[in-house]
């Protein structure tokens, strides 16, 4: 029998944080027993929680006019307590971000607007390593539970997300990425043709 490992990974995570939130937050995080140390830098303070399972590093950056916000491409969460707890956290903050976690070989995608969750799919299982569902939609045996409009709402936020990275690649002249970039850029639009098609 596989033994499959709790993972989380957040997605253009945006959640602006209260004083009173950050205290709970790292009160509940102090309950749990992690060990916690903050890194200063010049726009972003870090905080790093840690315990004997793993450790996470969160950026917490002060926004001009706005106060402050976690604001994140990429977070790969393998502690369970505080992949719950940025939830909440986002939840509280009507942040907004796509949260997709790994237990027992399913994988769950959550878009989160606003605080709320406005759209979860189930793809099931057996899958060892934490990736995105157009890879495990690739390969023969998967189960999925999909609503249509749910999988055209997260291959939209894809679709955005690499045409940002697509733009920074171009500006920064990376042939390389860029040429990765189109080719995640097609297969993304291919599917989203599909989908279209058989609705």
């Amino acid at each position: 029998m596989e033994d499959f490992r709790f993972k989380a990974e957040f997605q253009d995570l945006f959640v602006r944080i209260s004083k009173p939130m950050l205290k709970t937050f790292i009160h509940k995080l102090l309950q749990a027993d992690f060990r916690l140390t903050w890194r200063y830098e010049e726009e972003t303070v870090e905080l790093l929680i840690k315990n004997d399972q793993g450790q996470a590093m969160i950026p917490i950056r002060k926004q001009e006019n706005e106060g402050t916000a976690i604001v994140m491409e990429e977070l790969q969460v393998d502690l369970e307590e505080v992949a719950i707890l940025l939830e909440e956290l986002i939840t509280e903050g009507k942040g907004r971000g796509i949260v997709k976690t790994e237990t027992d070989g399913w994988i769950y995608v959550s878009c989160f607007d606003n605080g709320k969750i406005v759209s979860v799919m189930k793809i099931g299982g057996g899958e060892r390593e934490m990736s995105s569902y157009r890879t495990i939609r690739r390969r023969q045996g998967y189960k999925r539970e999909v609503d249509p409009e749910v999988m055209d709402y997260v291959l939209g936020a894809e679709i955005d997300y690499s045409l940002m990275e697509l733009f920074e690649a171009m500006e920064a002249n990376d042939a390389e990425k860029c040429g990765e970039l189109k080719e995640k850029l097609r297969t993304l639009a291919e599917q989203r043709n599909e989908l279209h098609q058989e609705d």
